[in-house]
């Protein structure tokens, strides 16, 4: 977003996530025009080891100083508002979204940082929709801190709907419709883009750890996961009229991402299909499921300079106190 964004002929981009119990790190190089993946760590934080010491561990042991960094924000760190765009000039837009949306957010409008992207204007008949998110201030004035600490270079900040929006891109291609969706303990998401533009983007309620297709709950979580699928599938299709997606893309799963994208594919009409970066990503490293699953994401933060991913990066917080990264 624009919070953040630096120009630079740096051909290698460094990709963080703080998860809730680690951090992990991924360094991606530009291979005449390809990604390649030179490094993915993912290592444990907590009360004893801060994520802060953890990632200066490892950009001093992976020789990263310097490095220009992508920082994706946790879901807790933001909220994302789908609204009207105001009928104002560009250059008028964040702050007449940040007026629009003042009576959702959890803090004061000036204490909130804020960026936008625009929805296809297709999407909603000729409505002009825009995605607006918001980030607490501090959190991101602490996020730069860090980072500047550990003597990184700060390119964006980002948000993980426009991460996996990149995955889908690079990965998959999208031109015709693609559903992408992101399983997890702690929050799923689901985006469908189309051409490289998000046009919907949701939060799954329904939240799957690693072993939940042994648990009793199963056959109800699936129920539910699936009715939540298939809305978002029908209101791509019916509300925004757009043509049927005919393929899901599952972020792969540490023990259960074939096994689960079976159980998704006998329910819907769609094909689920797995991304498997071993096999679609140049690397110096092994990338078993495992590792997929922390690390995707980190991988998806350094793909922005691989062609235009669309209008979303950060202008300095320090310097623009009203702009953030996505």
């Amino acid at each position: 977003m624009r919070w953040l964004k630096k120009q630079s002929r740096e051909q290698s981009r460094v990709g963080i996530v703080l998860g809730a119990d680690h951090v992990t790190l991924a360094h991606v190089e530009n291979r005449q025009g390809r990604p390649h993946l030179l490094n993915c760590i993912s290592a444990p934080s907590g009360a004893e080891k801060p994520a802060a010491e953890v990632l200066a561990r490892l950009v001093s042991d992976l020789n990263l100083k310097g490095k220009l960094c992508n920082f994706v924000l946790a879901s807790r760190d933001y909220h994302l508002h789908l609204i009207e765009a105001p009928v104002v000039d560009d250059s008028e837009l964040r702050a007449a979204a940040r007026w629009k949306v003042k009576d959702l957010l959890d803090h004061k409008p000036e204490d909130v940082v804020i960026d936008l992207f625009r929805v296809p204007h297709q999407a909603y008949h000729g409505r002009d929709m825009i995605y607006v998110v918001a980030s607490p201030k501090v959190r991101i004035q602490a996020i730069v801190d860090m980072l500047e600490r550990c003597n990184l270079q700060i390119e964006s900040i980002d948000i993980p709907e426009l991460v996996i929006r990149n995955l889908a891109t690079q990965f998959v291609g999208d031109q015709s419709g693609v559903a992408f969706l992101d399983l997890r303990n702690n929050g799923s998401t689901m985006n469908i883009t189309r051409g490289g533009e998000v046009y919907l983007s949701r939060r799954i309620n329904s939240k799957l750890d690693a072993n939940i297709m042994q648990s009793p709950k199963w056959p109800e979580t699936k129920s539910r996961l699936v009715l939540e699928i298939q809305r978002s599938l029908d209101y791509y299709e019916s509300q925004m009229g757009m043509p049927a997606i005919e393929t899901l893309i599952l972020v792969q799963r540490r023990y259960d991402g074939v096994a689960l994208a079976e159980a998704l594919s006998d329910e819907l009409n769609t094909k689920v299909q797995i991304l498997d970066l071993e096999k679609g990503l140049s690397s110096d490293v092994s990338m078993p499921p495992s590792l997929q699953q922390v690390a995707s994401i980190a991988i998806g933060a350094t793909l922005r300079q691989f062609g235009d991913l669309g209008d979303i990066t950060v202008e300095s917080v320090s310097s623009r106190d009203d702009e953030v990264a996505a």
